[in-house]
C-alpha cells in the first residue's frame, strides 16, 4: 500500500516505464516480437515533458505505452498485438491512465513509425535543405501553437525498448534542430521582437504615457521573447507557453542576470523598477550575442541593431531574403 501511494505521487513517465517492465516486455516475449517491436512514450504530454505535478494529474496522465512496429512487422503483427493489448489495462501499482473522461479513451496504442512521427511533427518528410525549413517558420495552429512548440512536444518522452535503435534513430532524425542559417533567422526574430517590446522602445513609451495596459502587454511580450531567444541560443525548440517557464529554468546555458531578471519581471509590480531590470536583462543578452557571434557592436547600440547584425550573418541568400526583419 505504501508503495502504491509513492507511485501515485511519482512522475507519469516513471509509471509508464514500470508498466513496460511489468507487463509490456512479457507481452512482446509471449507474442514472439521482442526483436522487432519498439516501445516508447513520446509526444506532448506534461509527463513526457517532465513537468507533471499534482495539478496536471487530473487528465492525460498516468501509465501508458506506444508500441511501434516498422513497415514489415506492421503488416504481420499489428492485429495480434492490438488484440493482446485490448486485454491489458493501462494500470500499474494501483494507478490507472486518466484521459479527459476517465480511463477512456485509452492512450496505449500500436503505431507505424513514419505515420506516428509525421503526426507529431507535421512533417510528411523531414526538412533536408535549409530552404526546406522556410514553410514552417511562421506556421501555427488555430489556437496559436507555433511550429517550434509542436517540435518541442515531439522531442519529449522516452524509449523503453528499441531493437537496433530502429525507432530512436528515426525519431532523432525527425526532431533534429534546424541548421545554422535557420537558427540565426529564429534568433534574429526573437531579438528584434525583444527590442520592440522592451525598455528601448515600447515598454518605456507605455510607461511614459501612463498606459498601464500597454505596459503590462509589453512586459509580458518582453519576457516571452527573451525566453524564446534563450531557447534559440541553447539550440532547443521553444515549449508551449504553459511549460515555457519551467523549461527556461532548466536551460543549461543562460546568464544569471537573464534568468533572475526574467523571474523578477514576472512578479514585480508596475513601476520604473521594471524598466531598470529589463535594461539589465537587455545588457546581458547583448553581451551574450556579441560574444557568441563576434559582433562588433557597443552595448549602447539598440538590440534591434544586434538583431539585424545576426540576420546579416545568414549565409543563404534565399533564407536571408525570406526572413527580413524590416517592418
Amino acid at each position: 500500500m505504501n508503495e502504491d501511494r509513492t507511485l501515485a505521487a511519482s512522475r507519469g513517465l516513471e509509471l509508464s516505464r514500470r508498466l513496460f517492465e511489468e507487463r509490456g516486455y512479457a507481452l512482446l516475449e509471449r507474442l514472439g516480437i521482442l526483436d522487432v517491436c519498439s516501445v516508447a512514450c513520446v509526444g506532448g504530454t506534461s509527463q513526457n515533458a517532465g513537468v507533471d505535478d499534482e495539478i496536471s494529474r487530473d487528465h492525460v496522465w498516468g501509465p501508458y505505452l506506444t508500441y511501434i512496429l516498422p513497415a514489415g512487422a506492421w503488416q504481420c503483427h499489428r492485429r495480434r498485438l492490438k488484440h493482446a493489448l485490448d486485454q491489458e489495462p493501462d494500470r500499474v501499482a494501483g494507478v490507472t491512465w486518466r484521459g479527459y473522461e476517465g480511463s477512456e479513451p485509452r492512450k496505449t496504442d500500436v503505431v507505424e513509425p513514419l505515420d506516428f512521427l509525421s503526426g507529431l511533427t507535421g512533417y510528411s518528410v523531414p526538412p533536408v535543405r535549409d530552404i526546406d525549413w522556410l514553410p514552417y517558420l511562421n506556421e501555427q495552429g488555430f489556437l496559436g501553437r507555433r511550429w517550434t512548440e509542436r517540435l518541442f512536444d515531439a522531442c519529449q518522452g522516452a524509449v523503453f525498448h528499441d531493437p537496433g535503435n530502429q525507432f530512436t534513430d528515426l525519431w532523432q532524425h525527425y526532431v533534429r534542430y534546424p541548421p545554422p542559417d535557420i537558427q540565426k533567422a529564429l534568433f534574429a526574430r526573437a531579438l528584434f521582437r525583444t527590442w520592440n517590446a522592451g525598455p528601448e522602445y515600447n515598454l518605456a513609451r507605455a510607461w511614459q504615457r501612463g498606459d498601464m495596459l500597454a505596459f503590462a502587454q509589453c512586459r509580458a511580450l518582453f519576457v516571452n521573447e527573451v525566453m524564446e531567444a534563450a531557447f534559440c541560443w541553447n539550440k532547443s525548440f521553444v515549449p508551449p507557453f504553459k511549460w515555457r517557464g519551467a523549461h527556461f529554468e532548466r536551460l543549461a546555458d543562460c546568464p544569471d542576470t537573464v534568468r533572475e531578471g526574467i523571474a523578477s519581471l514576472a512578479v514585480a509590480p508596475p513601476s520604473k523598477r521594471v524598466l531598470v531590470v529589463a535594461k539589465d536583462v537587455l545588457a546581458a543578452v547583448k553581451r551574450l550575442v556579441g560574444d557568441r557571434l563576434s559582433l562588433d557592436l557597443a552595448l549602447g547600440e539598440p538590440l534591434s541593431a544586434y538583431a539585424h547584425a545576426v540576420h546579416r550573418q545568414i549565409g543563404n541568400r534565399t533564407i536571408r531574403e525570406a526572413t527580413s526583419l524590416d517592418w
